[in-house]
């Protein structure tokens, strides 16, 4: 049963925040040593329930690690978020962490004008902000750092074309509609396909952000379309359901030459990939969405540094040609490493 109002906010320290920093003398035992500083982010997604975000919380706790160990600020991640993703309970989420006192916040916005009020009154408060994976545009956030959405729609209607050729019907699966992040993507995958007049969008379907609503449109939308060639996910949310959830999809992903293209590029995907069920991925470097949004807000409060409105973080093209490099990637927690040509 879904827990629809209620929020989990969970406090995360890095071990190196209560460690004494290279060169700094100890603070156990000794009343005269300084005291450090401390700096705490409130650290949002959208939901508590989509395991992408998790992936993004490690990589925030690992950069706040490095940056309490590096230099005089132990940086502190506060992780909190509403368990379902909804504009209504995020707004409370993003007041509750202005409450809390913190220094600044990172949020992937599950509304983009349900966002513009308390972020601005956050601002307001002296608390900056920035927003991440999801903007609102018209917000005083002080920078977004995510991909170019219609880019990447483009380059996923390319790699599905590439797949499936240039004729046929095609599906596509979404989150929580509204979302600044989905609707650009899905803006420029329509945009991909626009050259392609045989080409036919038969669907667009709604997971809300949630693993099992996502598996039943796509199960409904094959029994109602059987000769469906392509399906497009903006986000992986059926495909974390467990192997046999979507019988219709793999049997015509496996047998009868359906293909899709699907976003993120987590181990259960990577594996669906190279086991044929999916012919290609975008990977929107979700460890990054943490590590780097850290680095972005102590960079901005601590060393004052002003940045664009939008950060770009690129993203990477995932197929069997380097499957297992990604695969690598995660095996060792080492994302810096170029993947070879998709």
């Amino acid at each position: 049963m879904k827990i629809r109002h209620t929020l989990m906010l969970v406090f995360l320290f890095s071990l190196a925040a209560c460690q004494t920093a290279p060169g700094q003398p100890s603070t156990m035992n000794d009343s005269t040593a300084p005291v450090r500083r401390k700096i705490t982010i409130a650290w949002i997604p959208k939901g508590l329930n989509n395991p992408v975000f998790e992936v993004g919380r490690l990589g925030a706790i690992q950069k706040a690690a490095e940056l309490s160990a590096a230099g005089p600020i132990d940086v502190e991640i506060l992780y909190a978020g509403s368990v379902d993703s909804d504009g209504a309970e995020q707004a409370r989420v993003i007041d509750d962490a202005v409450a809390r006192g913190v220094n600044a916040i990172a949020i992937s916005c599950d509304d983009p004008t349900a966002c513009i009020d308390p972020i601005n009154r956050a601002v307001s408060a002296g608390i900056p902000v920035m927003t991440w994976d999801s903007d609102s545009p018209q917000s005083k956030r002080f920078t977004y750092l995510g991909l170019d959405n219609i880019q990447a729609g483009q380059a996923a209607a390319y790699l599905l074309i590439q797949a499936m050729g240039t004729e046929g019907k095609v599906a596509i699966l979404t989150g929580v509609p509204g979302a600044d992040n989905l609707e650009t993507r899905i803006t420029g995958f329509r945009e991909g396909l626009a050259a392609y007049p045989n080409i036919h969008i038969i669907a667009t379907v709604v997971t809300n952000d949630d693993i099992n609503l996502g598996v039943q449109p796509v199960e409904d939308t094959m029994q109602a379309h059987p000769d469906i060639k392509g399906w497009y996910f903006a986000g992986m949310w059926p495909l974390f359901a467990d192997r046999g959830s979507m019988p219709l999809w793999e049997d015509a992903a496996l047998h009868h030459g359906m293909k899709t293209i699907a976003f993120d590029a987590l181990p259960v995907e990577l594996g669906l990939l190279r086991d044929g069920y999916l012919s290609g991925l975008l990977d929107q470097k979700n460890w990054f969405w943490g590590y780097e949004t850290v680095q972005i807000v102590y960079d901005h409060i601590i060393n004052k540094k002003d940045f664009p409105a939008f950060v770009n973080l690129g993203y990477n093209v995932i197929t069997k040609n380097n499957v297992d490099a990604m695969l690598q990637a995660w095996n060792t927690n080492d994302f810096s490493k170029p993947l070879p040509p998709p």
